[in-house]
């Protein structure tokens, strides 16, 4: 008990938002926590969060949440390129004077180093500079030979990826999306939920037509169509969103059906090992490097089989030096071999000499902060999952409520309990059935998106908050609440990612876009929790406890009135259903 006051005081002294009675609960459920999860404690980990991230813990301690947004970066890879910043001349690559050459074998290190963390063979594929992984999906959208071709993409896919459907067709071909399993609940009987089955991609991958439902006579199959290039399909490696996780021996299925196959890496890679020569399937991967180890940002890679030049043929014109001839009437042009060809301009070559470093302190902890980050979202689902509103008297407060009442709520009568009995429309009663609350609890603050079996997810949650009367809490202000007690966190109406926001926030395929873009800016979204390198239970707990405080009506509304007088005209909570109905009705055909 002494050990544990004495633990408190240094607490609190050091977290401004934790008052020491705070710091006591804090420790105390530490101790429950580890006595459950005797796996936790991993020594050499606290130890790199002190030496490498130790800015978390000034200015009264920083919870950051934003792993799938951007990687933290280790100070060592700052304080070791910072010397070489200073003690290196390095200049434009695209020459060969000192300052040049010096640049250019920077960046053929670091291309080197992509190629050997991924485990590529270098006779097979290429390294292409880009910006980020969305510019890597540009170059594919922008050079591949559609024509007479189908672009396969999971519904789950981020925004990066969904732009390839319109190149598609706009280059000659057709796009197809392989959708979610229907399936879904409240409860956390549900262990698939947000998910799109493997048979759903079996079937979109098959000849039309012909069915997969087994794979019995693969063999048959694969000499049938092993000569057919069907197209491309571009694999979600990891949502952005839900955490779902790929099957990956769909890539090679892909392959041997006759498809050109691509691999959205961006939110696997920085907690996943990728083997290219495991997966030697994968003919395009794209990833962002401030993802994986925060630094340098403005830094990705178009991994890319050298087989696929071939299917490559569409660059309409030239940006930069990367052109061999030029005409000067009529702007003809030939380009470089290789993958300059398709780097438009001087890339980011002062930050190049960072990238080895990077990826191999990446490569040195991942596997152990991704073991310790399960443990955490496993206790994160289980904490959030119950937190309910008070009930009034032990009585559960009534759904029903009147148009009126439907539209939009202010602080003042977030927490009033509701007089209509009357029922809502059957349009609208379908999102009331969903929300998420016990007749023994009351509402339920959280609903979480994605998968309950955890093994096939990784640490990133989409959380769905509710008022006491089951509408949507504003997520804008869930954001500036938290930012308030120096936790960091990412919402949006759709997260770049409209497929997996559509099921999480259980809503149908929009299809009206003016109502799409006023859905964009009622307050109504996701907010996303995303563990990373430097996770701690501290973080995951000071979460917890300010989620618990949004239930607290008089805490909730003293903030409500501050965030109002920065953002007036906002409404705490909002319902949405016939703005919804409007955004998801059917297409005239």
């Amino acid at each position: 008990m002494v050990i544990t006051l004495v633990q408190a005081i240094i607490t609190a002294s050091k977290t401004s938002s934790l008052s020491f009675s705070d710091a006591v609960e804090y420790h105390r459920d530490k101790q429950r926590f580890i006595s459950t999860y005797p796996q936790y404690p991993d020594p050499s980990l606290t130890r790199l969060r002190k030496r490498e991230f130790s800015r978390l813990s000034q200015n009264g301690g920083s919870v950051y949440l934003d792993y799938t947004g951007a990687s933290l970066y280790p100070s060592s890879l700052i304080k070791s390129h910072s010397k070489w910043l200073k003690c290196c001349v390095a200049g434009n690559p695209h020459s060969t004077s000192p300052a040049s050459l010096l640049s250019t074998r920077a960046t053929e290190d670091a291309r080197n180093a992509i190629l050997e963390f991924f485990d590529a063979d270098p006779a097979d594929y290429d390294v292409v500079w880009t910006s980020n992984a969305t510019a890597g999906f540009r170059i594919v959208g922008e050079t591949y030979d559609f024509r007479g071709k189908r672009m396969l993409i999971p519904r789950d896919a981020h925004n990066s990826l969904n732009s390839l459907a319109r190149k598609a067709q706009a280059g000659g071909g057709s796009f197809e999306f392989i959708e979610f399993d229907q399936t879904w609940s409240c409860s956390s009987g549900v262990e698939k939920q947000d998910t799109i089955s493997r048979q759903a991609y079996l079937d979109a991958l098959s000849q039309p037509g012909s069915s997969l439902s087994s794979l019995k006579n693969m063999e048959q199959k694969q000499q049938q169509q092993q000569e057919q290039d069907k197209g491309l399909i571009f694999f979600t490696g990891q949502s952005n969103i839900t955490g779902v996780k790929l099957d990956m021996s769909l890539l090679s299925i892909a392959k041997d059906l006759g498809w050109n196959v691509g691999l959205d890496a961006a939110a696997l890679a920085p907690s996943t090992r990728i083997s290219l020569r495991c997966y030697p399937s994968v003919d395009y991967m794209v990833v962002s490097l401030y993802k994986i180890c925060g630094y340098p940002t403005g830094v990705g890679a178009l991994i890319m089989k050298k087989s696929m030049y071939a299917n490559m043929t569409r660059k309409e014109t030239f940006f930069g030096g990367n052109i061999i001839g030029i005409t000067m009437d009529k702007m003809e042009f030939s380009l470089v071999e290789g993958s300059e060809r398709f780097e438009d301009g001087t890339g980011n070559f002062a930050s190049m000499a960072a990238v080895a470093s990077g990826l191999k302190f990446a490569s040195r902890w991942m596997s152990r902060y991704t073991q310790r980050n399960k443990i955490l979202v496993k206790w994160l689902v289980d904490q959030l999952d119950n937190i309910y509103y008070p009930t009034i008297g032990g009585v559960v407060e009534q759904e029903g409520m009147n148009e009126k009442q439907h539209r939009s709520f202010s602080s003042s009568t977030l927490y009033k309990k509701s007089s209509s009995t009357s029922s809502a429309s059957s349009t609208n009663s379908s999102f009331k059935r969903k929300r998420c609350a016990s007749q023994s609890k009351g509402v339920k603050l959280i609903r979480i998106g994605g998968p309950r079996d955890l093994d096939i997810r990784g640490a990133t949650l989409p959380l769905v908050f509710c008022a006491s009367d089951g509408t949507s809490l504003n997520y804008r202000f869930v954001i500036w609440a938290a930012a308030q007690e120096n936790i960091s966190l990412r919402g949006g109406p759709c997260m770049c990612n409209p497929g997996a926001s559509s099921s999480v926030m259980q809503r149908g395929l929009i299809t009206d876009l003016n109502a799409s873009s006023l859905l964009a800016v009622a307050d109504v979204g996701i907010v996303r929790v995303s563990l990373g390198i430097a996770s701690s239970f501290k973080d995951c707990w000071r979460l917890v406890k300010f989620c618990k405080r949004l239930t607290q009506k008089e805490w909730t509304n003293n903030m409500w009135i501050t965030y109002q007088t920065q953002f007036p005209g906002a409404n705490l909570a909002n319902d949405i259903d016939e703005l919804q109905a409007r955004a998801t009705r059917k297409r005239d055909t």
